[in-house]
C-alpha cells in the first residue's frame, strides 16, 4: 500500500470539541445545560461558584466560551466577567450571562460590563444554541484567516 492509499483510508480528522465553562450553582440547571452542550458538540467544564469559575479560566487557556450565572456563590458571574475583561493575557472568552434577572437595565449593565450576550432564564435551548453559534463565529474571526485560505 502506498502513502497515498493510506491517506485515503485514514479516517477524517474530527474537529476538536470547543470547551465551554458553565458556572451555575443550581445542579438541575447545570445538568440540563451540560446535556444540551454535549449533544451540540461542546465539551462543558462545570463549576458551581464564581471562585471556581475564575480559577478554571486562569488555569485552562483552551476555554474560550463561558456561560455564567449572574447570581452564583463567591465571585458573581458579573465579577468573573469583569475580571476576564481586565486580563492582559490569555485568549478572548466569549461570555454569555445566563440569569433570572430580566430587567432591561440589568441586561444593559451586563453588556456594558463586558458580557457578549445575555439570556434570561429560562431560555429556549434553540436560542442558547444559536447564541453560542454566534460566539463561535466571532471567535473564529478573532483567530484570523485559516492557513491556505485565499487573501
Amino acid at each position: 500500500m502506498t502513502e497515498k492509499d493510506a491517506a485515503q483510508e485514514a479516517p477524517p480528522q474530527v474537529p476538536k470539541r470547543p470547551k465551554i465553562l458553565v458556572a451555575e450553582d443550581n445542579p438541575v440547571v447545570r445538568k440540563g445545560l451540560n446535556n444540551f452542550l454535549v449533544k451540540w458538540g461542546y465539551e462543558p467544564i462545570e463549576v458551581d461558584n464564581g471562585d471556581a469559575a475564575w480559577n478554571t479560566l486562569e488555569t485552562d487557556a483552551t476555554i474560550t466560551l463561558a456561560i455564567l450565572d449572574w447570581n452564583i456563590p463567591g465571585l458573581s458571574g458579573m465579577q468573573v466577567c469583569q475580571r476576564i475583561r481586565m486580563r492582559t493575557d490569555g485568549p478572548y472568552v466569549y461570555i454569555v450571562i445566563f440569569s433570572a434577572r430580566s430587567s432591561i437595565e440589568e441586561q444593559v449593565l451586563a453588556l456594558e460590563g463586558g458580557a457578549d450576550d445575555y439570556l434570561v432564564k429560562p431560555a429556549k435551548p434553540s436560542l442558547l444554541r444559536a447564541r453560542l453559534g454566534v460566539g463561535l463565529r466571532i471567535l473564529n474571526l478573532l483567530a484570523g484567516p485559516k492557513a491556505g485560505s485565499a487573501k
